[in-house]
């Protein structure tokens, strides 16, 4: 079962007067996440990205140039925007893990793993995040920054399973290509032989098999 929810935001108040943007320093340890109007603007922040002072992250979340784009950085930005939404016994996932691990372009909504469903919090225009029910074993679950996300080949079973191909044959050999994550075709194709009664499983096993054929060498 799933749920669309927005991310919890505390009233800002009112908006700043005019004033000229000065980037934050960085935090010790990791990245100092900027959200909208916490303190600043939009256009402020725009400005800075503008200036080459910060990196637009996910929608309107933002941190220092000085912080390198990769996998804990992306974890640790989607663990702000998430808030507490992202509790203990739940975890990043689905296309939203793919992106942590480099191999999907920046989400537009946010996707996590809960074993129970809970309560959303209040709507607001936040970045929407979606709740997903679902098991969590864990040999599932890899610790990235510090964020809780889906391990590479639990991800690849989740957008397999649940996306349409157009999205998620781009995704799935992205992650076959990653030498990093070691998670290639016939790890996903024998993962997806164990599970006989998942729904979406014809979906997963015709994905997988096709950029298989892709990479087989032209007959002569």
């Amino acid at each position: 079962m799933e749920r669309t929810i927005p991310r919890s935001d505390p009233d800002s108040g009112h908006r700043p007067t005019e004033r000229t943007p000065r980037p934050p320093a960085p935090g010790r340890g990791g990245p100092q996440v900027i959200l909208v109007d916490e303190p600043f603007t939009l256009n402020e922040l725009q400005a800075l990205r503008l200036r080459g002072s910060l990196r637009e992250m996910l929608p309107g979340a933002y941190v220092s140039v000085l912080h390198p784009d990769n996998s804990a950085t992306r974890a640790r930005v989607a663990a702000a925007v998430a808030g507490e939404q992202l509790a203990s016994g739940r975890a990043l996932c689905k296309v939203t893990a793919a992106w942590v691990y480099g191999c999907a372009p920046m989400p537009r909504e946010l996707d996590i793993v809960v074993p129970r469903y809970h309560r959303p919090c209040a709507p607001t225009s936040r970045m929407i995040l979606r709740l997903s029910e679902g098991t969590l074993d864990e040999e599932q679950i890899c610790t990235v920054g510090g964020v809780a996300v889906t391990s590479p080949l639990r991800t690849a079973m989740d957008i397999a399973f649940n996306s349409e191909l157009r999205e998620s044959l781009p995704v799935l050999a992205a992650i076959n290509s990653s030498a990093r994550l070691r998670c290639g075709y016939p790890q996903m194709l024998e993962q997806i032989s164990t599970q006989v009664r998942r729904p979406g499983r014809r979906r997963a096993l015709g994905a997988i098999t096709r950029l298989m054929d892709r990479e087989q060498p032209a007959a002569a």
